[in-house]
């Protein structure tokens, strides 16, 4: 028997519901990523699913439908609902494809090759989550939780790579940047301001993991 649903009885419980869903989605993703499991469109509606089954389950773990509209953005227009199946396929065929050119790293090297190695690797990575992140925001599959998708999926490929994740959740002036980034982007196919803000969200994870690491080690 299917488990009844009760609406969240108003803004602050919705919120708590996203929260506690987005921290279960964070947790998804890094489970697949630091797997060998293939990424596809069905992991991507999972980890959707995950984060909005409590939330809105009647939108959680599918794609925007017929009359599931979303209007034009200040720089892209996503597609209409009856589109979003086909454009999301092949987005997926393209991120398959660039997925499985990323550079692997060399088994044997000396020091100087193996950190040009890694640089590169590194950088194909982060252009890869930067891509993602603004396929995810031009197309806008889901009627809620877009940007955090974007982002979500951006940790799943840094994760995938043995990276630390970037930030889920853009406020204040950070949020500014995130949508400047994405209008260069949109506007002239520059990709550098989105992949600073990654690395930025990357290296506060690093600066917290190596304080937690400190902390233990007393």
């Amino acid at each position: 028997m299917a488990r009844s649903f009760r609406r969240p009885k108003d803004d602050e419980e919705l919120q708590e519901l996203e929260a506690a869903g987005l921290w279960r989605a964070q947790a998804l993703a890094k489970e697949i990523g630091e797997s060998s499991e293939k990424i596809t469109l069905e992991i991507i509606l999972r980890i959707h699913k995950v984060f909005f089954e409590h939330a809105n389950p009647d939108i959680a773990g599918r794609f925007r439908r017929s009359g599931e509209d979303i209007k034009k953005l200040k720089y892209i227009e996503p597609p209409l609902g009856t589109g979003v199946q086909m454009r999301m396929y092949e987005f997926w065929r393209d991120f398959d494809t660039r997925l499985s050119q990323v550079p692997q790293l060399p088994k044997t090297a000396g020091k100087r090759a193996s950190q040009h190695a890694l640089a590169k690797r590194n950088d194909a990575v982060i252009t890869l989550g930067a891509w993602t992140q603004h396929q995810i925001a031009a197309i806008h599959p889901f009627c809620e939780g877009n940007g955090r998708m974007a982002r979500l999926l951006t940790n799943l490929i840094l994760y995938r790579f043995k990276l630390q994740p970037t930030d889920i959740k853009y406020q204040g002036e950070n949020r500014v940047a995130y949508l400047e980034a994405l209008g260069a982007i949109d506007q002239h196919d520059d990709y550098r301001h989105l992949k600073q803000l990654i690395i930025k969200g990357m290296m506060s994870s690093y600066r917290r993991l190596a304080e937690t690491r400190k902390r233990m080690a007393k």
